[in-house]
């Protein structure tokens, strides 16, 4: 029977200080105050990630966060646990998490204490009944881990400290926890909102919602690195929609390519331009590079596509 393993995170950050701590069951991860481990780093999510551990091994999941988490340098799925074993590295943000694992030590017997010797027998005496016990406190529901929310306890850590020491009690602590676990999601989005409405720390489940502001439609091809690169640029690309920059920005972010933009050509007819590609964009599919041309060209111009010969 293998033995049990005790598991520490050893965690380096950009200045290259490290701490280790000792893993628990579950260990959750964010910038946001109630995790269990904070990581101070504006490319760290509010909630990011998770580490699980049984006796044997370990998992980490990434949260959904908006930069990611990577481990040996491949990128995890969102909300997918990976295994993680000792020896493996972990990234958030602009921290290393190295995992190791060392053997529980076997609990020392004690040793057997030699029978004292029999003393004779007394005369019986009248058997006392015996005094009566104290009821005993009823042992409190078990609330599996993984049903509280990560950041989330089941007793009040803030709202206690506002009574009166007499009021800190362990039933007001339980009983507060249910107005904290209302109330603190509320204030996470409202102190943080301002992540939302920047590109670059969205939500990628909202980043079609600030694209509807520019009414940008994305394509399916495009990453989501260009989806995110697109947007925070946008408000200059419009604000010089139908030149000559905002037309080739917008097909080099989209394509990955810079365009060659000829609207002076002696041998083209009047209000009629050149787009041409490098040849390596040939693999592009050519409509949806038509329908970026046609989108953020002026209105009463003609084009035509081509590429380097």
């Amino acid at each position: 029977m293998n033995p049990s393993l005790m598991f520490q995170l050893q965690i380096t950050d950009a200045e290259g200080n490290r701490r280790t701590i000792p893993l628990p069951a579950t260990t959750s991860i964010g910038r946001q105050e109630g995790n269990d481990l904070l990581l101070d780093d504006q490319r760290v999510s509010r909630r990011h990630a998770k580490i699980e551990c049984s006796e044997e091994l370990c998992h980490i999941t990434d949260l959904g966060s908006s930069n990611g988490t990577t481990v040996d340098g491949e990128r995890l799925h969102a909300n997918v646990p990976v295994a993680f074993a000792p020896g493996t590295v972990a990234e958030i943000g602009g921290f290393e998490l190295a995992l190791t694992a060392v053997p529980v030590p076997e609990p020392v017997r004690e040793a057997e204490v030699p029978a004292a010797p029999e003393e004779p027998e007394e005369t019986p005496k009248a058997a006392e009944p015996p005094p009566p016990e104290p009821p005993s406190a009823a042992p409190p529901a078990y609330v599996p881990d993984d049903m509280v929310p990560p950041g989330l306890t089941l007793e009040s850590r803030r709202l206690l400290t506002y009574l009166p020491g007499i009021y800190q009690t362990s039933f007001m602590a339980r009983f507060l926890g249910i107005f904290e676990a209302i109330l603190t999601p509320i204030e996470w989005n409202i102190d943080n909102f301002d992540l939302y409405l920047d590109p670059g720390t969205a939500p990628m489940d909202f980043v079609p919602w600030l694209a509807s502001w520019f009414d940008v439609a994305f394509d399916p091809s495009w990453t989501e690195a260009q989806r995110r690169s697109l947007l925070s640029e946008a408000h200059d690309i419009y604000a010089r929609r139908g030149t000559k920059w905002a037309l080739g920005r917008t097909i080099e972010i989209c394509t990955g390519h810079t365009p060659v933009i000829i609207d002076a050509d002696p041998d083209t007819e009047p209000f009629t331009f050149k787009v041409v590609l490098p040849k390596t964009a040939r693999s592009l599919d050519r409509e949806m590079v038509e329908r970026l041309v046609d989108a953020h060209k002026p209105a009463h111009t003609l084009y035509t596509l081509d590429y380097e010969r």
